[in-house]
């Protein structure tokens, strides 16, 4: 990975309020936890303000619909909150992670996912301008794309990370091909990477969760929106409307593909490692046992990113994913023809 684009994403998660720059300056550590510190008095202003002021009335939208919009927009401020809060106490496990997995070169998967991300920077712009010229809203919008932004980037930081922690495997993988190292080094290396890929999933394994649950009160209001358009008819049937509502859905869902995808190859590299190693022959006893003793600790010892423990990221649990949310679907769509009746 380049050096500009090194700083750039590092800058832009700062900016987010995902990590707190750890520096060799004092001054830089301040600053960083200063803006830290901001964005939780902000955020922590606004959250004590949901919970003790009434939702104003709108005769043109339900006050349920209502309640179920500024519910979810809090509930991606509170966990930027938790993100940000965490950031401080948590830098230098972040820092330890950069330092273990070095930068490699970019690739397109890297380069298409900061394409998505400068959509999305694009199209939160104009939902808030538009939002503005129509209803003449603007710091509120301001406040929750800004939310919305830094909680979704939180999927690309670690996007970063998995993609470094394929790197590595790939350069093991091509040392045991060409046997440049001895057995003894690759099953250390190899022990390292396992301990990183721990603390990987230990740093981002409940924010990763809280934005999963997060994606299905995002589909709530895409149920909302479509009940009370094709049969409440309170709210007209616009693209504008169905525009606004599949871009908290659809940018949400590609990341979550996009992570699975990425952690599902690098359980696909190890489990490779592991099958060359039982295929590789041996010329003596002795390194025929270093090769069954790697494998076996590959066996052991799987390179998987977890979820608090409490289901792996691959595609397997994508699809599972899936069709958790076409059985909601298919409930609100039964409960739907009921109301209709």
């Amino acid at each position: 990975m380049s050096l500009w684009l090194e700083h750039f994403l590092t800058g832009y998660f700062q900016l987010c309020g995902l990590v707190c720059g750890w520096s060799g300056s004092r001054l830089g550590r301040l600053l960083s936890s200063t803006f830290l510190v901001l964005i939780l008095i902000e955020l922590v202003g606004e959250m004590e303000k949901y919970f003790t002021e009434e939702t104003p009335d709108n005769e043109s939208v339900p006050a349920y619909f209502a309640k179920v919009i500024m519910g979810v927009n809090m509930a991606y401020k509170m966990i930027h909150a938790w993100i940000a809060f965490s950031a401080l106490f948590e830098c230098r496990r972040f820092r330890y992670l950069l330092e273990e997995l070095p930068p490699v070169k970019a690739t397109p998967f890297i380069y298409r996912h900061l394409i998505l991300e400068f959509i999305l920077f694009a199209c939160n712009a104009f939902l808030v301008l538009s939002e503005y010229t129509i209803r003449g809203i603007y710091l509120e919008n301001l406040r929750y794309a800004y939310s919305l932004q830094a909680v979704r980037a939180r999927y690309l930081q670690m996007m970063v990370l998995v993609d470094r922690l394929d790197g590595q495997l790939e350069q093991l993988h091509h040392r045991v091909i060409s046997g440049s190292s001895d057995y003894k080094t690759l099953r250390l290396d190899y022990a390292h990477l396992a301990k990183v890929t721990r603390s990987l999933s230990n740093l981002f394994g409940l924010s990763l969760l809280l934005l999963n649950v997060l994606c299905l009160g995002d589909w709530i209001i895409v149920c909302n929106v479509y009940f009370m358009v094709a049969y409440l008819q309170v709210l007209p049937a616009t693209l504008f409307l169905f525009g606004q509502v599949m871009f908290v859905v659809c940018p949400t869902l590609i990341k979550i593909w996009s992570i699975c995808a990425a952690c599902h190859r690098c359980v696909s590299k190890s489990k490779h490692l592991q099958q060359q190693l039982k295929d590789l022959p041996g010329q003596t006893p002795l390194e025929r046992s270093q090769i069954e003793g790697f494998a076996l600790q590959i066996m052991q010892d799987p390179i998987q990113i977890d979820v608090c423990g409490i289901y792996h990221l691959n595609l397997q649990t994508l699809a599972g994913m899936f069709f958790f949310i076409l059985e909601a679907l298919v409930i609100f769509l039964q409960f739907v023809s009921l109301v209709r009746t």
